[in-house]
């Protein structure tokens, strides 16, 4: 969604954006970027509370919140009839009067909180996050005794609340125990502990809610005990790399899905996995809804990086009709992360908290996880699919989240290539020698295409140490491949009995050996990986019928069709595909078609050099010029699955000027 034009907040809209931005930047705070604000105005008529599905720190005065009628919305919670609906119904009813209650000018597609009705009831500054510090008593199964040990010399203790499914039975529930607390202590608390949940505070300003937060998780914390490393040898870059390449398999082996998997170790992750009962303490269950929405459940642990050990863990967790975990724990490795690449970070934290919870919980008379029935709710709450929506956001194509990359991606056809991929969803490798261009093609894709997944890959493809390093970079970040396009080249013209020699060296250095080198790194990750791909040489109609005073580009282009018949032949076995383009003449941002090749090309045929694109065009049976995109819907269509028995096959791309019969 683009970003609203920002306006000048009210004070009370003022106090939301400061409170969400001092809790949603403190990592101690927030996991996952989860929670919710809301402040009331002076007048006690309006309520601005966050809105559903965007990030604490993210907020500002142009988005992130909704402005709603505090009555209305009390309304909804002393309506009876709501409460005999049925489940589904009366969510997706609420969700109706929530945005009936707004009084802004947000987009319609901003929903308020579903825990806007909760809100309203509460003090006038109201913070609710899912602090880990929280999490290690609302988790265990004798955390509220343990809390109920450091609130004890409190005048207004914490009100405890018995876990409710979300939304309108949990505000329900907390309604009579308000009313229970007041009679008791004459007033409302100002802080609520939530079980399996988290914490909310209120206070009558922005500031003292802010501190209430800190000095409530500062006590907390102070019985927690920070997780001991213990002494473990070195993890080799090789075993990381050879694990992500196999959880990356066993998902699209098990789920069909494409994912990136990068990996990650800090003292918590390395503390988790060497406790004995690291996978019982996983097998409990998801701990909240954050975790089940967001990372499909708690990481699954495997002994080992085996991939037939990571099979049997991820159908181990399908057999329950669970969805396929985003989180690994792999012994001795660490924590592998796979999931889209906009949630890699919130799965990572959600994992982190979820290992140091575990941890502090099993002190606390053990796990006390979502049972079945509360994550059957959470599995068909209208509220959390609108939350998985958003996270997922807007289809990005059909090729979706595979992996490519694209040689000579910084210019001319190599650039063309690299937006079509990135338009039809796929994470996009920009490989080029010349890393500043290859960046500004970085920059064009995501202007039109911001939510595109880009890596510039700074690379000699004519250098074994540079290709290497190049898919090193690649497998640190994204930890696996689908496709190698290789379209970087040069094209040094002039007649045969004038052609120095370096020129006809450097030709089949970049043209050939450059393809080679790239397609031989991109097939050792295949064959590991174990799930098929594509390989897609761009060749030219110069490839099959020579072109005059041409002879390094026609040498290498034929030359790179026969290499890709030849790796078809090897690699089918393997499901990898292998096949050629063959475009014709493309003027649009080329640098083969520079001034002086057009002046050389004027010479050859004895004509003006402005009459050199016309006179390739009118050779075309189409008689129309061939742009960039035509090249790159035909490279999009072979590393399809539309193209899944194509290979060892030459596509001519050229408006019908070569005839390959």
């Amino acid at each position: 969604m683009a970003k609203r034009k920002a306006r000048r907040p009210d004070a009370a809209l003022a106090d939301l954006i400061k409170i969400s931005n001092l809790t949603g930047r403190d990592p101690r705070l927030v996991v996952g970027g989860g929670g919710n604000t809301s402040v009331k105005t002076t007048d006690g008529r309006y309520m601005y509370v966050k809105a559903s599905g965007t990030a604490l720190k993210d907020m500002d005065a142009g988005r992130g919140w909704r402005r709603l009628k505090l009555n209305e919305v009390l309304a909804i919670l002393d309506d009876a009839a709501l409460a005999a609906l049925e489940t589904n119904a009366r969510e997706t009813e609420i969700v109706r009067r929530l945005l009936a209650a707004c009084a802004d000018d947000m987009p319609a597609s901003s929903r308020p909180s579903v825990e806007s009705s909760l809100h309203a009831m509460l003090g006038r500054h109201v913070i609710h996050l899912h602090p880990t510090a929280i999490g290690s008593y609302v988790n265990a199964k004798q955390g509220r005794q343990q809390l109920e040990k450091i609130f004890a010399k409190e005048s207004y203790p914490p009100l405890w609340v018995p876990y409710a499914d979300p939304g309108f039975t949990l505000a329900r529930r907390i309604q009579r125990l308000l009313a229970t607390y007041r009679k008791q202590y004459g007033r409302h608390p100002s802080i609520m502990i939530l079980e399996k949940h988290g914490l909310f505070v209120t206070a009558e300003t922005a500031d003292a809610a802010v501190r209430l937060v800190r000095r409530v998780i500062g006590r907390c914390r102070k019985p927690l005990l920070e997780p001991k490393v213990p002494p473990a040898g070195p993890v080799s870059a090789e075993d990381i790399i050879a694990a992500q390449l196999a959880i990356r398999g066993a998902l699209q082996a098990a789920t069909g899905q494409y994912l990136p998997v990068r990996h990650y170790l800090n003292n918590t992750v390395a503390a988790f996995q060497a406790r004995p009962d690291a996978a019982a303490l996983l097998e409990a269950g998801p701990l909240a809804p954050d975790e089940m929405v967001y990372a499909n459940g708690p990481p699954v642990f495997a002994p080992d990086a085996g991939k037939q050990t990571l099979e049997r863990v991820i159908q181990r967790r399908l057999a329950k009709a669970l969805k396929a975990p985003a989180a690994f724990v792999v012994r001795p490795l660490g924590l592998f992360v796979a999931t889209e690449p906009g949630q890699m970070e919130t799965v990572r934290d959600l994992a982190y908290g979820s290992m140091y919870i575990r941890s502090q919980a099993a002190r606390f008379g053990g796990v006390k996880a979502l049972n079945r029935r509360e994550q059957d709710f959470i599995n068909i709450w209208e509220a959390e699919s609108y939350r998985r929506q958003l996270a997922a956001g807007a289809a990005a194509g059909s090729l979706k989240d595979r992996i490519a990359v694209v040689t000579g991606a910084a210019s001319g056809l190599g650039r063309s290539i690299a937006v079509g991929l990135a338009r039809c969803g796929m994470m996009v490798a920009l490989a080029d020698v010349d890393a500043s261009a290859a960046a500004e093609t970085a920059g064009l894709i995501g202007r039109d295409h911001p939510r595109a997944a880009l890596l510039v890959l700074p690379c000699d493809v004519t250098s074994e140490a540079s290709a290497r390093q190049a898919y090193r970079r690649l497998l640190n970040e994204w930890g696996g491949l689908d496709v190698l396009v290789n379209a970087a080249g040069v094209a040094p013209a002039g007649p045969l009995t004038d052609l120095p020699v370096d020129r006809w060296r450097k030709a089949l250095e970049i043209n050939l050996t450059g393809y080679f080198l790239m397609a031989q790194q991109a097939a050792r990750i295949l064959i590991d990986q174990g799930i098929g791909g594509s390989i897609i040489n761009l060749s030219s109609k110069s490839g099959l019928e020579a072109s005059r005073e041409n002879t390094p580009y026609n040498a290498t282009k034929a030359g790179e069709i026969h290499m890709a018949r030849g790796w078809a032949m090897e690699l089918g076995e393997h499901g990898i595909r292998v096949n050629s383009v063959c475009p014709g003449n493309v003027f649009e941002g080329s640098k083969i078609w520079n001034p002086q090749y057009i002046r050389s090309c004027a010479k050859k045929y004895g004509i003006q050099p402005d009459e050199v694109i016309p006179y390739y065009v009118n050779k075309t049976i189409l008689k129309r010029q061939i742009k960039g995109q035509d090249i790159a819907d035909a490279i999009v269509f072979l590393c399809s699955d539309q193209a899944r028995t194509i290979t060892g096959q030459t596509l001519v791309v050229d408006g019908g000027q070569v005839m390959v019969r």
